[in-house]
């Protein structure tokens, strides 16, 4: 199991500033007493691994991607993004702000100071391959969800005088670290860590995906295409090296007992032994099962979706009740399908599905799997030159194991690109961390268009425009450095 990119929920007392402007992070660990030996490095990076968990371990990732057409809500924090009407006091964003500038905060630290430990320079090359990594996740988060944001590479940095910086220099700091990482890290971890650390290999499956969105709006570099064909090509040609293979089953992917699976490039695994760990399985649930009803299917996206294996794996559309009764997705008392993918945390059953077993779960939160690199060389090949034998393998791949025919072929180059768009809007459909079908619309500029396909039945939303493809800033940052509001 040495080949899975887990991030493990550890022990180390490790919590998420309150903002990022804190340079008293609990999640840092002072240089000047710190950083010694190997020992201290290994330390440094389980705060770091913890911070990653906080930062995936409720849904607050998933409210700012609602804007898409794939999930609606009705509940507070998450309806706000769905109708185009969110603020800057959205708890659920603003916390989220907080835990990703936290893994900046931990990831810089151990950056700058990683070198001064006496350890062999493997010990101290993967100890910070670990973190660059991990910081050009938070970066690539953070630029794609709020564009023009605070960059720092020294937290003495972090003051409230810091200025916005632009997404091209957000991006070229996200490429610059992944690059770092894929040749600091290694293939595969041997030791003690045979289960978590990241790998060479998901340094280059995230730095094609940033190389993909870069050719996208807001930053439009199309020479971007190539970069990102050719890095998820290197990830292809040696999956067997570093282990990633589409499961057989889609359904299989979200099972509990697989919360280690081959198609998991990176992911956060919580505590297995602890069935009431993290993650949030209530959020996904309708009222009927104790849920909270934060996020479910649109009706015209579940109408829409292709028929066949995934479809089935995806989606709850038929609903035991404890009366006895059966009621079908329009009997729910929201009246939509669920994403069942979300429920199983070890405990739920089909048997007394209303039996809810509580809000934390031990569930793995998958950021990262494999098929989105086999898309995103699908279609960055396509653009940068044109659909052919490889573009089209790489997505048939992911449909057949869907359960779809071979894409018809003779594509022009953007009916390709609209075709791969589309499947990963199908694979990754419900908000699924770093792949949901939201940064699709946003780099692509159609989420004005996405909002025009809505059934009658869902809430009415404000008519979105640019201002709506990027979420607000925290007011609670805002007020504190006056440069965010500019």
């Amino acid at each position: 199991m040495k080949k899975y990119i887990i991030i493990a929920l550890v022990l180390l007392n490790v919590v998420a500033c309150s903002d990022f402007l804190d340079e008293e992070s609990k999640g840092q660990l002072m240089s000047d007493s710190f950083y010694q030996n190997a020992e201290e490095l290994d330390m440094a990076v389980t705060g770091l691994y913890h911070s990653l968990a906080e930062s995936l371990a409720s849904d607050a990732c998933t409210a700012p991607t609602l804007g898409g057409n794939d999930v609606t809500s009705e509940f507070d924090g998450f309806e706000e993004f769905d109708v185009f009407n969110a603020t800057g006091d959205n708890e659920q964003t603003s916390g989220y702000w907080a835990l990703l500038y936290n893994i900046v905060a931990v990831s810089n630290e151990l950056i700058n100071n990683y070198d001064q430990a006496d350890a062999t320079e493997t010990e101290k090359n993967q100890a910070a391959g670990q973190a660059y990594f991990a910081r050009a996740y938070a970066y690539f988060t953070l630029v794609r969800l709020w564009n023009e944001i605070p960059l720092y590479t020294k937290n003495e940095d972090a003051d409230e005088d810091i200025v916005k910086s632009s997404p091209e220099d957000v991006y070229e700091l996200i490429v610059s670290d992944l690059k770092l990482a894929e040749e600091m890290l290694p293939d595969e971890w041997t030791d003690k860590k045979a289960d978590i650390g990241f790998t060479s290999g998901a340094a280059k499956s995230l730095l094609a995906y940033a190389y993909l969105t870069m050719a996208g709006y807001p930053v439009n570099d199309e020479s971007a295409y190539s970069l990102a064909a050719a890095k998820a090509k290197e990830v292809i040609d040696n999956e067997d090296t570093y282990g990633y293979k589409l499961l057989d089953n889609f359904a299989d992917l979200f099972e509990f007992e697989n919360n280690i699976n081959d198609e998991i490039v990176f992911a956060t695994f919580h505590n297995k032994s602890n069935r009431k760990n993290y993650r949030c399985p209530r959020c996904a649930k309708p009222t009927e099962y104790g849920g909270w009803d934060c996020y479910f299917a649109e009706i015209n996206f579940f109408n829409n979706f292709p028929e066949g294996s995934r479809k089935d794996g995806t989606f709850a559309t038929t609903f035991p009740l404890e009366s006895g009764e059966t009621v079908d997705w329009t009997g729910t008392i929201q009246k939509h399908p669920y994403y069942t993918k979300y429920w199983d945390d070890g405990s739920f059953t089909w048997d007394e599905p209303w039996e809810d077993d509580g809000w934390k779960s031990s569930r793995t939160n998958m950021v990262f799997r494999y098929a989105n690199v086999l898309l995103t060389y699908a279609e960055a090949q396509a653009m940068s030159s044109a659909p052919d034998a490889s573009t089209y393998d790489a997505i048939n791949r992911v449909r057949n194991r869907a359960g779809l025919s071979d894409l018809t072929e003779g594509l022009s180059q953007t009916a390709f690109r609209d075709s791969v768009v589309a499947e990963r809007s199908w694979e990754f459909a419900g908000g699924e961390f770093a792949m949901a079908p939201w940064y699709d619309l946003v780099r692509l500029e159609r989420v004005e268009e996405a909002a025009t396909d809505r059934d009658e039945n869902e809430l009415a939303i404000s008519t979105p425009d640019k201002n709506d493809y990027f979420a607000p800033y925290p007011t609670v940052d805002v007020l504190i450095n006056e440069g965010l509001d500019d």
